[in-house]
């Protein structure tokens, strides 16, 4: 591969980075998340920028050009640190929320330390690299094994919380955090069998792959409880009827009673806080192979097939057990409480996921019906 392909490919990756950037809505760059991958989209376009800034003065004798060739060279060096970095944190905050986990942290920030003062010492003696009098690029093994393999145990590390965190992560999601400094590391063995070949924009597929899928979680992950989307819900309930016309399906609906009065006495915050504490219930509670979904404003449900989970009155028992504990410490508008309603269609019974649905609200609204009823009555008495 020439230098004006490798130029090219750069500048092809730093275009569709643009594109990213500016499918990035402006609600989810005010989230964690949201700032860290833009950060990671900046840097990874900083790192193009370098390699093309390098690609056109390596290769001459003349002391300037060897000059700007090596400080971009530097900077390529810390950039690439500092993406794994934000790779590492990005990952951390999707974990374990905005603050991360603090040993974690700890690790891959001292990392970022280490191989940021190996570029800084390496301005001064060279042991890193150093460019040639011919213009070439000439490593200094030690110093450039030490960078690189920090750089890829951070990645590991990575990889490993990821995988033994993988009951947090949903679906979908870990193999491509996962394979985010695969695409690098391929690329950089190759380019031990052919230094001419220049693949910076490896880190581009990587920042795009990233990309896919958190536009795919957009999609299918309610922003504010973290719970499936109604979408999700139905693509779920589409596969299970057309895929298992044998199968039974169990669901429960979950309506959260007086949003409304907390909403318009305490303020939306307050709702959803309220919304927030149910959803956490609902986490806790759900069968492992269910999905748990935000159907509407303040209704839940959670469905699953009868022959991977329990019975739906055990599902019952547990949500009420978890309303039970958080109505332990009430919140300023006061204890939680829900309507529930369950049944248990077999597939060839339920005319398609709508029907299904439409049965399973019916029940939830007899039952809010039955407790309404059962108040006044006491109301009354």
């Amino acid at each position: 591969m020439n230098i004006d392909s490798s130029i090219a490919l750069d500048l092809l990756s730093i275009v569709f980075m643009l594109v990213t950037m500016g499918g990035l809505k402006a609600s989810r760059t005010r989230k964690t998340s949201g700032r860290l991958y833009f950060g990671l989209v900046v840097f990874v376009m900083a790192f193009l920028l370098l390699d093309m800034l390098y690609l056109v003065f390596s290769g001459s004798s003349e002391g300037l050009s060897r000059d700007v060739a090596f400080a971009a060279k530097s900077a390529y060096f810390a950039v690439n640190a500092a993406i794994v970095w934000i790779w590492a944190r990005y990952v951390d905050c999707t974990l374990f929320g905005r603050g991360g986990n603090r040993a974690f942290r700890a690790f891959y920030t001292c990392v970022l330390v280490i191989n940021e003062g190996i570029v800084l010492v390496n301005l001064a003696s060279k042991d890193m690299f150093f460019i040639g009098q011919d213009g070439s690029f000439v490593v200094g093994f030690a110093l450039m094994w030490v960078f690189t393999l920090l750089n890829y145990l951070s990645a590991l590390a990575v990889i490993a919380v990821l995988f033994s965190q993988r009951k947090r992560v949903k679906r979908g999601i870990i193999v491509p955090f996962a394979l985010f400094p695969l695409v690098p590391f391929v690329a950089e063995v190759v380019q031990l069998f052919d230094r001419s070949v220049s693949l910076a924009c490896a880190y581009a597929v990587s920042a795009l792959m990233i990309y896919q899928v958190s536009q795919s979680d957009l999609m299918y992950t309610d922003e504010l409880t973290g719970l499936a989307t109604r979408r999700a819900l139905a693509d779920r309930l589409d596969k299970w009827f057309s895929g298992a016309r044998h199968a039974t399906l169990r669901g429960v609906m979950i309506d959260l009673d007086d949003l409304k009065r907390i909403n318009d006495t305490f303020g939306h915050a307050c709702g959803d806080e309220a919304l927030k504490t149910l959803s956490a219930i609902i986490r806790a509670s759900e069968p492992k192979e269910a999905v748990s979904a935000r159907y509407g404003g303040d209704e839940f449900i959670i469905a699953w097939n009868a022959g991977d989970g329990p019975m739906a009155s055990e599902v019952i028992a547990r949500l009420e057990a978890g309303k039970a504990k958080a109505n332990e410490h009430p919140a300023p508008w006061g204890s939680i409480d829900f309507s529930i309603g369950a049944i248990e269609c077999a597939a060839f019974d339920c005319d398609g996921a709508d029907s299904f649905l439409r049965q399973l609200d019916e029940s939830m609204y007899e039952e809010k019906r039955r407790k309404k009823t059962g108040m006044e009555t006491r109301d009354g008495a």
